[in-house]
């Protein structure tokens, strides 16, 4: 499957223009896929907008959330700025469930996770109550092994030995 990246804007009208030819729903949902996937800010913004629009049915939607570690700033600003959209779209069902744990549990930071309490405080939900506290909870695991790492005396030695390692 062919990625998007930011040096290859037109590997992204590719995929999308194969996207909109193609009948399979399998294919449409690895392309969302790989299109979500590249580096570039631009892009992912384009691939988030889309997901949103006619062209993209609702339940295939979620395909295009698994955005790549640089896009994920991008897609906390978009979702927080579409969550009024999202919400009345999606409802009180499963698929708006997805659009928090894929845009919140890859953080990996403490001052993240004030972020997005402050940011679900007015618009917190029974709905997306269980999900939102299970995708603080990861981030809480990701920022407490980060932290981990990095206070790791010992680190960068134990991987250099590994690396230069004969086996």
């Amino acid at each position: 499957m062919q990625t998007v990246n930011a040096s290859n804007r037109s590997g992204f009208e590719s995929l999308l223009r194969v996207y909109r030819e193609t009948d399979l729903s399998q294919e449409k949902t690895r392309i969302l896929g790989s299109l979500a996937s590249c580096p570039d800010p631009n892009i992912i913004l384009e691939v988030l907008n889309f997901i949103l629009s006619p062209e993209v049915r609702s339940q295939d939607a979620v395909f295009g959330l698994a955005v790549c570690r640089e896009g994920r700033e991008t897609a906390w600003t978009w979702l927080k700025e579409n969550w009024e959209h999202i919400w009345k779209t999606y409802g009180s069902g499963f698929l708006v469930t997805q659009f928090v744990s894929a845009i919140v549990s890859p953080f990996a930071s403490f001052e993240k996770v004030k972020e997005v309490e402050d940011f679900f405080t007015t618009r917190l939900k029974p709905s997306i109550t269980r999900t939102l506290k299970q995708s603080i909870e990861r981030v809480n695991i990701n920022a407490e092994w980060v932290q981990s790492i990095q206070n790791e005396e010992y680190l960068a030695e134990a991987v250099k030995e590994l690396a230069y390692r004969k086996y």
